[in-house]
């Protein structure tokens, strides 16, 4: 009951992470479309003003995009666990315990990865936000610098990233002989697979999506597996890999997400493509385009800290940290 009280709170700190990236999309997108700076690369936007509204700039439309792709994805990641706390609570309340414990490893899995993820998420989000407002942000009249300051301590309490990511790596992975991550690839297999062969529609990139999940899982595991062997022999191999492992993680799961949600919304559009919500739809396929494009290949570099020589991190002597005079 500890451990599964302290679950909860995580999971409660990482909605924290993830209303720091809606609270601060909103107001970034509010003011971006009010701001009025310099004039498009492309061609006037707003030729009747003195200038064009900022959102029109490609490096603020990569700020608000970031943005949208941690909330939008961070709502379904909560949600899936939220769901099965839920189908858990039912478990326990019915006496059925090999469902309630199956569930409750399952949570045990995903709780470190969404609250690691989810509060570095928010952070980065958040400061991203105070860059789209610009030195209007850092000032507190516009409430955005509250949202930095709020969220900075997501990634502390309730265990901070870097203890999240141990917990991950080597309690839930390690420790359980890769039996949860298993499962979970698992799943991101069946649910890529029946994208990749059944993508019921002809929109968004459904099919090219749902091959790169596929391929970042299968990567996934083979990392797992290799830094199972560089810790037989020297165990700072869990260390060494931890955090970038917990973070690669949380991008592979969010790209799971959004491309369910780009699969969904697909459908919706191919049913009804001039409806009340298509432009909703729409949305969700192009946002879903970008973290495909633009997020998600930071795993490449995740990948590559994963595998940093532990010579690199260790071999230099506590006293050769610094050099100042005592």
């Amino acid at each position: 009951h500890m451990f599964t009280f302290i679950n909860t709170s995580r999971l409660g700190t990482a909605i924290q992470g993830l209303a720091a990236c809606e609270a601060s999309y909103q107001n970034a997108l509010a003011y971006a479309r009010d701001r009025l700076a310099m004039r498009s690369l492309s061609g006037y936007k707003n030729p009747g003003g003195p200038a064009d509204p900022i959102i029109v700039h490609p490096a603020v439309r990569a700020l608000l995009l970031t943005q949208k792709c941690f909330a939008e994805g961070g709502r379904a990641m909560i949600a899936e666990c939220a769901l099965l706390n839920d189908i858990h609570a039912e478990a326990e309340a019915a006496g059925d315990e090999k469902k309630a414990k199956k569930l409750d490893d399952r949570l045990g899995f995903l709780t470190p990865i969404l609250k690691g993820f989810l509060t570095e998420a928010g952070l980065e989000a958040a400061n991203m936000g105070v860059q789209v407002y610009g030195g209007h942000g850092y000032i507190k009249s516009n409430h955005q610098e509250q949202i930095v300051r709020d969220v900075r301590i997501g990634s502390i309490w309730e265990g901070t990233t870097q203890i999240q990511a141990l917990d991950l790596l080597g309690r839930k992975v390690m420790q359980q002989k890769l039996k949860p991550l298993q499962e979970h690839c698992s799943g991101l297999y069946s649910s890529a697979w029946n994208a990749f062969t059944n993508p019921g529609s002809s929109q968004g990139a459904i099919r090219s999506h749902a091959l790169k999940l596929l391929q970042l899982t299968a990567d996934w595991q083979l990392s797992t597996y290799r830094i199972a062997m560089k810790a037989r022999n020297n165990r700072e191999a869990i260390g060494v890999a931890s955090e970038p492992y917990l973070m690669y993680a949380g991008y592979v799961s969010l790209a799971h997400h959004w491309l369910q949600m780009e699969k969904t919304a697909a459908a919706a559009l191919d049913k009804d493509p001039n409806g009340p919500d298509a432009k909703f739809y729409k949305s969700k396929i192009a946002t879903a385009r970008f973290y495909y494009d633009s997020i998600l290949p930071r795993t490449r570099a995740l990948k590559a800290q994963m595998f940093t020589p532990i010579e690199s991190l260790m071999d230099l002597k506590e006293d050769e940290f610094a050099f100042n005079d005592k």
